[in-house]
């Protein structure tokens, strides 16, 4: 049995949250499917010091809760733990299936997101569960007052780093590079931090251990010297990817695999917009899915007003 909605949001970050608040305040059915728990990445962060309209920085935590709050407060129903497996699109009427769920609609903002991407190195895959894990948020109360090890230098990587200061005993960021590239304030909070240490032009090589990670073999990019750290945890933030293959040839992807839209947020496929990071753009922030959201869901609306 489907479950029918003018508009469906998949996805429940700021990009969706706020696709979900503007299509209920134009008076559209929509309904919003999350496949873990609303909020979606920013979730995984301790603070958020660059998103407008809190000069003291605010709670990632807060900043969502406040916008799933808004979104329900104008009607919006919100589905967690929903993952969709596939979209289709036949005499413009969209099918959602989602598990043992079916939803149809008139259209589609898909604000998605991206997965972490993996390293490939022995261990890895071996140890996810058991030290190795891809969200501080998520897994770092697991490894209080022990050593661990992050793996990448951008914004994720040291924002998540400085989350598990507060609760494990050592931090070691493990870069590349001689620099991090993460945001300059970001960058500084770290190197005050006495908890976290770096670990320049390194790479690991391999997650080394028996039932649980207890050592991290790393390799120095210019001497090609090999070490070992000891570490109960492996973090992996060296890079994230759209995850799109539920919409198949519904849209045309650039080289990376992000989704292309014109100005308007539109695809190739007539009432499907694309919202936040999962969009091919040269910027990933809140700031920027709230925008997008705000965008896909106005262009949607007029869309579905034209197809009723």
């Amino acid at each position: 049995m489907s479950e029918f909605h003018e508009a469906i949001i998949i996805g429940g970050g700021p990009a969706g949250l706020t696709a979900g608040i503007y299509l209920m305040r134009a008076g559209i059915d929509a309904i919003l499917v999350e496949k873990m728990v609303v909020g979606g990445a920013p979730m995984n962060y301790e603070h958020i010091e660059n998103y407008p309209g809190f000069p003291e920085g605010i709670s990632s935590k807060e900043l969502m809760q406040r916008m799933a709050e808004q979104a329900g407060r104008f009607g919006l129903i919100m589905k967690e733990f929903v993952e969709v497996d596939k979209v289709t699109c036949e005499n413009d009427r969209f099918t959602v299936r989602a598990g043992d769920e079916t939803f149809e609609s008139l259209g589609i903002v898909a604000s998605i997101g991206t997965i972490s991407v993996k390293m490939g190195i022995p261990g890895e895959a071996e140890f996810v569960g058991r030290g190795v894990s891809y969200c501080a948020v998520c897994d770092g109360a697991f490894f209080r007052n022990m050593d661990v090890a992050i793996i990448g230098g951008g914004d994720a990587a040291i924002q998540e780093g400085l989350s598990l200061a507060n609760i494990v005993r050592k931090v070691y960021v493990i870069h590349r590079r001689d620099a991090l590239r993460a945001q300059k304030i970001i960058q500084d909070r770290a190197f005050k931090n006495e908890k976290m240490e770096f670990l320049w032009n390194k790479i690991p090589v391999t997650i080394e251990g028996k039932e649980q990670v207890e050592s991290l073999l790393i390799e120095d990019t210019n001497t090609r010297e090999r070490s070992r750290v000891k570490v109960d945890g492996v973090f992996v933030y060296v890079g994230a990817k759209p995850n799109t293959d539920f919409l198949g040839d519904l849209v045309v992807r650039d080289k990376a695999g992000f989704i292309v839209t014109n100005e308007d947020l539109a695809t190739k496929t007539a009432g499907l917009y694309i919202a936040g990071d999962a969009r091919s753009k040269s910027l990933r922030q809140i700031a920027t899915a709230v925008g997008d959201g705000a965008l896909a869901a106005v262009n949607l609306e007029h869309y579905i007003l034209e197809k009723r």
